[in-house]
């Protein structure tokens, strides 16, 4: 019975722990391997083994060493087991089983050892691939790699060390103090010779470890902060770090002597050393530097640190990439005036109207459409729309299974029917209805566009940023595509995605993972079924590249009819030397830009920076994980973006840093701050936004994103920082200033404005106490030439609905500022109305100029449109286009009228 019991117990071992952990693993396998990326799996679970049995190996090494000497001087030690006989008891083990016994232990503290350290697999492979910056510090003489990848492994190394050799001496220390009858007899200065043997020795080699650890200590001088500044100081310089290098001599002296009292067996000479070094210890690290920071670098603090400043300085900027952004002056006027802004149409264009937080409920309550769709956000980008450029809001319409109805919540709805989402919804960033909506250019479901550049020939939504269960494709019963009238249209899945459910074990195995049985007993299910997980954009990416840190904000692409996805992904560190550091880093690049495919979930990655040396050392660990960007498709690269993660950090950095001489960094005469604006009736900071525009000294508008600077504690504008999106100037940063002998308005002084204006002051408080609420949009500060523009929209939303309607827009520039129901109608009001053109020949052989000749276009694609739907009975759309022909008309009669 006992045989039986064993074996029952190690089965329900196996199947409650091992099988488990199995099943994660071999799913996880499979999935790497669908997606083509074995490697991605292999090399960190080969790693963090490799890893594992190399710690083990030291840590064993190190007990098991120390734990023999132990054991032998202890005559008496036994390990008995008694077994009763009777009245009495009879020893069954003795001396020879207690060697294995602590070996047994020592190597189960090893394992245990070795599997804690495993996430040191990335720095141990930096440190294999370590690759070349070109860039050396300015101490050492080293280049910057060795900090980024090399002292990482090294610490560690010494640290593992360190750590297991003081465990060693305080297991040692209370073996031998077990020992109480020798000790009793002896006395405690009189220690067995062979005692004082091993403790010198052990001695020894933790004050070896120690210099080393001197040594690295030097090394992370410039890695770490303890004065004015990130990186060594003139304290340390001039005291720290001669301290560290005597401490590392005279730690290695130390550990000699103390190997040479393994024979001479004296405990005065290792007692005197042990003093000795913890004197110079506290000497060199804590009382001598302190003296010179009070009485040397105190009194002339600046004079100095000038040249430690001058370095941090210079660092952080190349760590942060703010060493390429180029600055010059912009000698702001307010002489903006009606040729200005016609020399500047694209601009105008492409002003943002919409403010995503209430477009995103706008989109929400217009185009749901049924309770299980939901937008998770609304993405901001440009699109080439015949000869110009637009600037768009899009968002993805995908599933929610969560939002299904109760009854209807079952397993095959939410894992086997319900698996997609369907189509996006497109809206020109500056276009109004006369309702306060958006014009919606790409709608409804299945999704209908209006401009040719936005036919999606693909719209389902198999991966997103809210696809958050898994599906399983190629059951026996059909998937839910989407609604049409009572009856609901189906679909089969033809991508290339999923792993197949080929046989028993790989279901028993996702089975196990989802802890859900159906998987395994469900009828529905055949050998060609495939299941999908991991769905989401963020998910996916970071399971298939965890050492890349990715950007919050995923946005879709219409590109060639399909769906697609763009991460961006950024190598960082904490390691860059003499940097700042900022939310935990101190370096960061965004050299990974990935896609991934809503329909068939194919993920790839694109180098887009092969200078990084963070992005050439992963290269080298993964070899096959990173394409070069020049086979990124031409239609994903229009839609690159600089991502606005990556622009906040430089600007908060940029902020602070843009002071390139020390004694003006030393005093912060200079430090700007982020604006403010007002959101709602709540203050904000303001944030990054993109403008379609042309930059100072350029021939072409484009796509650019900016954010207006302040000065610390004050509200007007010293400077606007613009990121530069469009090729082949993608990435390059621009920095433009203000005169600093005038006033250049703030956000915040420009809604200070607008709430002191009396008309437009008592308009929004009158509809405010209507039952209505009103949203103050981002406040936009468009720079047209040598002037600004100020827009912000206003929405209304009625207190017993969640659908907000662009109802105003604000425009301020110089002195004036007004309120009008539309963009042209407030410029009239600001600036006068346009000019009409000197008449030169009758209007019937009058040549049209561009942007008529684009209305009439336009006018007439929607006429055709508006047939084709009043044939169709959908009067719904048939009004929505008729509406928008005769707003076209409206704008063309604007655009003649004498």
């Amino acid at each position: 019975m006992s045989i039986v019991r064993a074996v029952l117990l190690l089965a329900l071992v196996g199947l409650l722990v091992v099988w488990p952990t199995l099943a994660l693993w071999y799913t996880d396998w499979l999935w790497f391997l669908e997606l083509g990326y074995p490697s991605v799996f292999w090399v960190p679970t080969l790693s963090r083994a490799g890893l594992a049995l190399f710690v083990a190996a030291v840590v064993f090494v190190i007990l098991y060493a120390n734990v023999r000497p132990v054991l032998r001087a202890h005559p008496r030690a036994r390990v008995i087991q008694m077994r009763a006989e009777g009245d009495g008891f009879r020893p069954l083990g003795r001396r020879r089983r207690l060697p294995l016994v602590a070996a047994g232990v020592c190597a189960a503290v090893a394992v245990l050892a070795g599997v804690a350290n495993t996430g040191q697999w990335v720095a141990f492979q930096q440190f294999l691939h370590a690759a070349s910056t070109g860039t050396t510090d300015p101490v050492f003489g080293l280049d910057v790699s060795f900090y980024l990848f090399r002292l990482p492994f090294w610490r560690f190394l010494q640290h593992l060390l360190w750590g297991w050799l003081l465990f060693a001496l305080a297991a040692v220390v209370v073996g031998y103090a077990m020992d109480t009858a020798a000790l009793a007899m002896r006395g405690v200065w009189s220690i067995a010779p062979s005692v004082r043997a091993h403790l010198s020795a052990l001695g020894g080699m933790l004050l070896l470890v120690r210099a080393v650890g001197f040594r690295l200590d030097a090394y992370e001088l410039l890695t770490s902060q303890r004065g004015l500044i990130f990186g060594p100081t003139y304290a340390d310089m001039h005291a720290r770090l001669p301290a560290l290098n005597a401490l590392a001599v005279l730690a290695a002296l130390c550990a000699v002597l103390l190997f040479a009292n393994v024979w001479l067996r004296t405990l005065r000479l290792a007692a005197g050393v042990v003093m000795l070094m913890g004197a110079a210890w506290i000497v060199g690290l804590g009382i001598v530097p302190a003296a010179v920071q009070q009485l040397v670098v105190a009194p002339n603090e600046l004079s100095r640190e000038m040249p430690y400043i001058q370095h941090h300085i210079d660092a952080t900027r190349r760590a942060f990439g703010l060493d390429r952004a180029r600055e010059q002056t912009f000698a702001v006027t307010e002489r903006l005036g009606r040729e200005a802004l016609d020399r500047n149409r694209t601009t105008l264009d492409n002003i943002r109207l919409w403010d995503y937080r209430p477009l995103l409920e706008t989109y929400r309550q217009l185009q749901g459409l049924r309770a299980y769709y939901v937008f998770a956000d609304v993405d901001i980008d440009r699109y080439r729309i015949g000869a110009r450029q637009q600037q768009v809001m899009l968002a993805a319409r995908e599933m929610d299974v969560l939002r299904l109805p109760a009854p209807a919540r079952t397993w095959v709805n939410e894992h086997l029917v319900f698996t997609h989402g369907y189509g996006a919804v497109v809206s020109p960033v500056n276009r109004v209805s006369e309702e306060g909506l958006p014009d919606l250019w790409v709608r409804d479901i299945p999704p209908r566009s209006d401009v040719a550049e936005l036919q999606i020939a693909r719209p389902e939504i198999y991966f997103g940023e809210a696809t958050r269960n898994y599906a399983i494709v190629g059951a026996r019963i059909d998937e839910f595509n989407y609604p049409r009238g009572e009856e609901n249209v189906t679909t089969r899945y033809t991508g290339r995605a999923g792993i197949a459910l080929s046989n028993p074990l790989r279901r028993a195995a996702f089975a196990t993972r989802f802890a859900n049985a159906k998987i395994l007993l469900s009828t529905d299910l055949t050998a060609r079924s495939r299941i999908l997980f991991a769905r989401t954009v963020q998910e996916r990416t970071r399971r298939l590249a965890p050492f890349l840190a990715f950007d919050r904000d995923p946005y879709m692409v219409i590109a060639d009819g399909r769906l697609y996805w763009i991460v961006d992904a950024y190598t960082t560190s904490d390691r860059y030397p003499y940097a700042q550091p900022l939310r935990g880093l101190n370096y960061i690049r965004n050299s990974i830009k990935a896609v991934v495919d809503a329909y068939h979930g194919t993920t790839t990655f694109y180098l887009v920076d092969p200078q990084d040396p963070l992005a050439r050392v992963y290269a080298r660990i993964f070899p096959g994980l990173f394409r070069p960007a020049s086979e990124l498709p031409d239609a994903l690269r229009a839609h690159l973006r600089y991502p606005v993660d990556l622009f906040e950090t430089q600007a908060f950095v940029y902020a602070t840093y843009h002071m390139r001489d020390p004694r003006v960094f030393y005093n912060r005469e200079d430090v700007w701050s982020w604006p403010n604006e007002l959101f709602g009736d709540q203050t904000q900071r303001v944030e990054p936004y993109y403008v379609t525009m042309r930059l100072p000294g350029s021939r072409a508008p484009e796509f650019v994103l900016i954010l207006p600077m302040t000065p610390q504690r004050r509200d007007n504008m010293v400077a606007w920082i613009a990121a530069r999106n469009d090729p082949p100037h993608y990435g390059e940063l621009l920095v433009f200033r203000f005169p600093k002998d005038r006033t250049v308005f703030g956000p915040m002084q420009v809604e200070s404005r607008i709430n002191q204006d009396t008309f437009i002051s008592q308009q929004l408080t009158l509809w405010n106490q209507q039952g209505s609420r009103v949203i103050r949009g981002n406040l936009l500060v468009v720079p047209i030439e040598d002037s600004l523009l100020y827009i912000e929209p206003i929405f209304l939303q009625a207190a017993t609905s969640q659908l907000p309607e662009l109802k105003r827009v604000i425009a301020a520039h110089g002195p004036r500022i007004a309120m009008e129901e539309t963009l042209e109608g407030v410029l009239a009001r600001v600036f006068g109305p346009a000019p009409a053109p000197p008449p030169t020949m009758p209007p019937s052989s009058a040549a049209p100029d561009a942007r008529s000749a684009e209305l009439v276009a336009e006018a007439a694609r929607r006429y055709e449109r508006a047939q084709e739907l009043l044939r169709a009975g959908d009067l719904g759309a048939y009004q929505r286009e008729v509406d928008a022909i005769g707003r076209i008309l409206q704008e063309l009669q604007r655009r003649q009228r004498p």
